[in-house]
C-alpha cells in the first residue's frame, strides 16, 4: 500500500511539472540513499507541520529562520527578535509527533542587558551540567532555555519522576527565579 502511494504521488510530480519533480527526485533520491525514503519523508513532514505552525504563530517569524530535521532530530538556526520567540520555537517543534530531539540555535537579536545574559548562560550551563551528569535523566531528550532569570524546560520523559528531576534541577540553578514546564510524558498521545 505504502509503495502504491509513492509511485501515485511520484507520477502526480512528474506529470504536473517534470523540472521540479526531477530535482525534487534527485535530492529526495540522494538523501533516501543515507537512511532511507521513509525516514526521509518523516522528516519531511515533521520540518513542513513545524514550519506550519511557526507560521499560524506569526508568519513574519519564519523570513529568517531555517529548520532541519534528520532522524526525528530537529535542529533551527537562524535569528529572532524576542527571547519570547526562541522558546515558541522549541514549544512548537516538541509538539509534532515524530520529533525525539530539539536543538534550538536560534540567536536573539533583541537582548537585553549584559548582566542578564551573562547570568542567563550561567543558569543555563548549570542546568545542562546537572541534567548530563544525573544517571536517572536521558539529557538528549529535554531541551533548555533560560531568558531573564526564567528557566523554559521541553522534551519527553519516560516518566513522573524523571520529568519532576529535571524541573527540579531547573529550579534549583542559582539564578533561576522561575521555571516554566512543558515536559510531555512519552505515555502521551501526541
Amino acid at each position: 500500500m505504502k509503495n502504491l502511494l509513492f509511485v501515485s504521488i511520484i507520477t502526480f510530480l512528474l506529470q504536473s511539472c517534470a523540472p521540479l519533480a526531477t530535482i525534487g527526485m534527485v535530492s529526495l533520491g540522494a538523501a533516501s540513499k543515507e537512511k532511507g525514503i521513509g525516514t526521509t519523508l518523516n522528516d519531511n513532514v515533521i520540518k513542513t507541520k513545524i514550519s506550519n505552525l511557526i507560521f499560524k504563530l506569526d508568519k513574519n517569524l519564519i523570513r529568517d529562520t531555517k529548520i532541519f530535521v534528520n532522524n526525528g532530530s530537529v535542529l533551527i538556526t537562524g535569528k529572532v527578535k524576542k527571547p519570547s520567540e526562541k522558546i515558541e520555537f522549541t514549544k512548537l517543534s516538541w509538539s509534532v509527533r515524530g520529533v525525539n530531539e530539539v536543538n534550538n540555535e536560534l540567536q536573539i537579536t533583541d537582548t537585553s542587558s549584559i548582566k542578564n545574559i551573562a547570568r542567563d548562560i550561567a543558569s543555563l550551563g548549570e542546568i545542562r551540567a546537572r541534567i548530563m551528569s544525573d544517571k536517572v535523566v536521558n539529557s538528549i531528550n529535554f531541551s533548555i532555555d533560560v531568558v531573564n532569570d526564567t528557566a523554559y524546560i521541553s522534551g519527553v520523559a519516560s516518566s513522573k519522576e524523571e520529568m519532576l528531576i529535571v524541573k527540579n534541577h531547573a529550579s534549583s540553578a542559582r539564578f533561576v527565579k522561575e521555571v516554566y514546564n512543558y515536559i510531555i510524558i512519552n505515555d502521551d498521545e501526541r
